[in-house]
């Protein structure tokens, strides 16, 4: 049995013996290429070979199958983890709860500082993309390690300076959904019709149009049926006279005010859906305004939030390097004397 630093849930295998050892723990006898990997970690590149195996006997290896979740928002930060093999994603979610992956790391990154120097509970969610093998180190072991090596101090804050960097350019790359590719999205075939209908009749070329049919119409048949009184004198029905110009619509125009009716009857609901379809897209433009409202506010509020974090962070190690700094010269002054 082994003991998950990240649930602290034992965890089983079939072949106890043989998966603990190849998970080891802490207080294991450091295996060689344990020791080698971790020297060419530019984190603890400084490290003699002493001071390599002194940190490794305070390190638990784990092991994390694909899709393992190592790390949760709003977990307590206790243990500091370092990559030997494999890659990791950094995710967290915006407003709208939708997944968003901050960073990734492989062999020789490392995560979970932030909430180690903060004491604050984690941020982001970390999950394992394909087999990782880790290295973790509790806080006590953390802060002793980053007191001793000022060195170690500038390259962690360094790895959360660029996940920061990364987390703003995600932000402010980050757009909101077109109201336009939305409503386009949901309208059925009637829908577009009756837009395309009223984009129509709303439109000057509809209107030159129409008024061109009236003009032919009522000039051709008005003149037509006057030439046609004019020719044949007396007669009952001067336009159905064998050589009469050809009449379809006499005054008072019977016929054109029967199509201008029908005309009218289906525009107007047509145009009414159209003006339905317009109120939906107000209300989809505020409510998608609300949203941006609200994930400007939850963005903003994080990253405020790491700020006074990093702030904290870089006050911290920079107490604790002041610190060694007197504690060394202080060292230096009295062997002298």
């Amino acid at each position: 049995m082994t003991l998950d630093p990240t649930t602290g849930v034992a965890a089983a295998s079939d072949a106890s013996g043989a998966v603990d050892a190849a998970r080891g723990s802490a207080g294991d006898t450091p295996l060689p290429d344990d020791l080698a990997a971790l020297k060419t970690i530019p984190l603890f590149s400084g490290l003699d070979a002493q001071e390599l195996t002194s940190l490794r006997a305070v390190m638990e290896a784990n092991r994390y199958g694909v899709g393992h979740t190592i790390i949760r928002e709003g977990e307590e930060g206790n243990y500091f983890y370092l990559i030997l093999g494999g890659h990791v994603q950094y995710l967290s979610r915006d407003a709208s709860g939708q997944e968003l992956v901050l960073d990734e790391a492989g062999p020789g990154g490392f995560f979970g500082e932030l909430s180690m120097l903060t004491g604050e509970k984690r941020l982001v969610r970390v999950r394992a993309k394909d087999e990782v093998s880790t290295l973790a180190l509790n806080r006590e072991a953390f802060h002793d390690f980053l007191i001793k090596h000022p060195h170690a101090s500038i390259d962690v804050l360094t790895a959360v300076s660029r996940r920061l960097y990364t987390t703003d350019k995600m932000l402010r790359q980050s757009v909101s959904r077109n109201v336009n590719e939305v409503m386009e999205e949901k309208s059925t075939f009637g829908q577009r019709i009756a837009d395309s209908f009223a984009s129509m009749m709303g439109s000057w070329n509809f209107i030159i149009i129409q008024s061109t049919i009236l003009a032919v119409w009522v000039v051709w048949n008005a003149f037509a049926h006057a030439h046609n009184v004019h020719a044949f004198p007396g007669v009952a029905e001067p336009d159905a006279q064998a050589g009469a110009w050809f009449v379809w619509d006499a005054y008072p125009f019977i016929f054109l005010n029967l199509a201008l009716s029908f005309q009218a009857a289906y525009a107007a609901p047509i145009i009414m859906m159209s003006q339905n379809r317009a109120a939906d897209k107000d209300r989809l433009v505020a409510e998608i305004d609300h949203q941006v409202n609200v994930k400007a506010e939850v963005k903003t509020g994080q990253i405020m939030g790491r700020l006074d974090d990093l702030e904290r962070e870089m006050h911290y190690l920079h107490a604790e390097m002041m610190k060694h700094v007197r504690d060394h010269a202080r060292d230096g002054n009295g062997a002298a004397r």
